[in-house]
């Protein structure tokens, strides 16, 4: 015969196993599909965020032309951080509901060398042109949006042709890498990319005559739990999530 106290503890330890099952019900995988740009601040912040709701998030990260294609072609996902242009097109394909869009960064192309070597000057629109023109070779992204600035910035300079007969363009991946590897003497991408690579001393971002900002922005699938995404994007708009992105090399949006 089973006394009270042991009666007692059959109620507690079913009390924690429906607890246990009820948790798990409550929580779900969220499929994000993010910018290389966000990846550096979403590093230290996931784990935060499933610590505080519970849900698990499961990250692609690539470029936002790529991921673009991926949700074209039928890739699932939750939450998309793509470039505004994207997030757009994406609202109106049926893919990605609208009045979702959430601005949660932007970031400027920077410079970077490898790591102990000198850096060069780039203060001004300028020393940049020197230092561009004076390297043995330059990597660049060609699917990225840092890509398009980097164009700009050349034709803005007036040494695109010089500067690409020189160049190696890098299709997905980091630049940081190349360089860090001795394949390239500079590497130019979005300043977290450049920030992630541990192999590279980040010079800083070009200067305000040449620079565009890359606008990262959230939207939500047609397919979603709506209530599960909003709570991911809310999450990356709180202070402590925004303390986070700044110190990424990011301003929050």
């Amino acid at each position: 015969m089973v006394g009270p106290a042991g009666r007692l503890r059959t109620l507690c330890l079913l009390a924690v196993s429906v607890w246990g099952i009820a948790t798990n019900a409550q929580a779900a995988d969220l499929a994000v599909l993010c910018s290389q740009g966000l990846k550096t601040a979403l590093d230290e912040l996931v784990p935060q965020f499933e610590r505080a709701n519970g849900d698990h998030l499961i990250i692609t990260y690539d470029t936002s032309a790529i991921l673009k294609a991926q949700i074209e072609t039928g890739k699932p996902f939750d939450v998309a951080v793509l470039t505004p242009p994207l997030i757009t097109a994406l609202i109106q394909q049926g893919k990605v509901t609208d009045g979702t869009a959430t601005m949660l960064a932007r970031t400027g192309v920077g410079l970077a060398v490898k790591k102990g070597t000198t850096r060069p000057d780039i203060g001004s629109a300028e020393a940049l042109k020197r230092a561009l023109t004076s390297a043995g070779s330059v990597a660049y992204s060609t699917s990225g949006a840092s890509g398009a600035v980097f164009a700009a910035a050349l034709q803005k300079l007036g040494i695109a042709d010089e500067v690409k007969a020189r160049g190696k363009a890098i299709p997905n991946g980091l630049t940081g890498d190349v360089v860090a590897r001795g394949e390239a003497d500079l590497a130019v991408q979005l300043m977290p990319e450049l920030m992630s690579v541990s192999g590279v001393d980040v010079v800083g971002p070009f200067p305000a005559e040449v620079q565009s900002f890359v606008v990262l922005t959230g939207g939500i699938s047609v397919t979603a739990d709506k209530a599960r995404a909003e709570a991911f994007l809310a999450f990356l708009k709180s202070s402590a999530a925004e303390a986070v992105i700044r110190a990424k090399g990011l301003e929050p949006g």
